[in-house]
């Protein structure tokens, strides 16, 4: 099935998105800029493409990324250089390459931006039923959603430089070092650290509530907001607890030097608390059912497992189903030695 839409197509839930690109390597501005800013990664390896030559018009690179939507981000080239116009051509020859792609790959959706149009100089009324022929071969089996000119907001705009504060940075670092650990990043893991790290001591004036997946603070989304585009990189029109969180490398040494000469030695103290606290429990599930146990511990200033395993059933349905008694001692354990730490 083939559709036609306008609007961001960074906000489309296909499993795969179009990005267009030159050969070179630059993305300076509109939708390429937005992409880049929105899949970091996946913009890496298009620069790695790009360096090692194997960037060319007539041929997509598909990257697979740690997102459930879009899974795949797929370069088309509709450019040699991007002082240079696009061809009809590039278009043509990179369509016949996409739909093959699209088969080896087995997507069953995927959004395309108006490829070659806008900074690329070419006519829509050109390029739309040249998308069309060669996507309708298979529209049988693929969603194919179809962005027409028209909407300029793309999302991701260059960002002013964020000031980093102490609970900024500690939130940063404590993100980071989660993921050196090999695991992936998402809200959930933001909002059990965040809580953890204020459990601690560090006064960052955000009210945790129950919440559906353990203690949940409001406020804490508005300071991710602030930082991404900067400092790390997520999708804030989700906003769920699965959303994917990527630290933007290239600045985190910033991060790291405001947490050497910034912080006073009781702050990173207090990371490295965090830290040991959570051994063993690095995953979003491990996170949620230690600061679940804890949370409950705080408001009821009861240790008794009993009670623990009462208000956990008592919590959702879901928490009853998949945090079993087993899970609930040994979490309610590792709380026991957080004075201690």
């Amino acid at each position: 099935m083939i559709t036609f839409t306008v609007g961001n197509i960074l906000e489309s839930q296909t499993e795969a998105l179009v990005n267009t690109v030159n050969t070179v390597g630059i993305m300076g501005k509109g939708v390429a800029l937005a992409f880049r800013k929105t899949f970091p990664d996946a913009m890496e390896e298009y620069l790695r493409a790009v360096r090692d030559d194997k960037i060319r018009v007539g041929e997509v690179q598909v990257v697979k990324t740690q997102y459930i939507t879009p899974r795949y981000i797929i370069n088309f080239p509709t450019k040699t250089h991007w002082r240079y116009p696009s061809k009809i051509e590039y278009i043509d020859t990179g369509l016949s390459d996409l739909v093959s792609k699209i088969k080896k790959h087995h997507i069953r959706s995927i959004s395309i931006p108006p490829l070659g149009c806008g900074n690329g100089k070419l006519e829509w009324k050109a390029v739309k039923p040249l998308i069309v022929r060669h996507l309708e071969q298979i529209s049988g089996q693929v969603e194919v959603i179809i962005f027409e000119p028209g909407y300029s907001d793309q999302g991701a705009v260059q960002k002013e430089a964020v000031k980093l504060t102490p609970a900024r940075a500690m939130l940063i670092y404590l993100l980071k070092q989660y993921q050196v650990l090999g695991y992936s990043v998402n809200l959930l893991v933001a909002q059990k650290l965040a809580y953890l790290l204020q459990r601690f001591g560090e006064p960052l004036n955000l009210e945790f509530e129950k919440g559906i997946y353990g203690p949940y603070a409001h406020r804490l989304f508005h300071l991710l907001k602030y930082l991404n585009g900067y400092f790390i990189h997520f999708r804030e029109q989700e906003n769920t607890p699965g959303t994917a969180i990527t630290i933007e490398n290239s600045r985190y040494p910033l991060v790291g030097k405001y947490i050497d000469e910034e912080l006073s030695k009781e702050k990173k103290d207090r990371l490295q608390k965090v830290l040991k606290a959570i051994e063993g429990f690095e995953s979003p599930f491990g996170l949620e059912l230690l600061a679940t146990v804890d949370f409950i511990i705080q408001q009821t200033r009861s240790s008794d497992y009993e009670t623990i395993l009462k208000d956990i059933s008592n919590w959702t349905s879901r928490k009853k189903e998949i945090m079993k008694p087993y899970h609930i001692e040994v979490a309610t354990k590792q709380v026991s030695t957080f004075d201690s730490i």
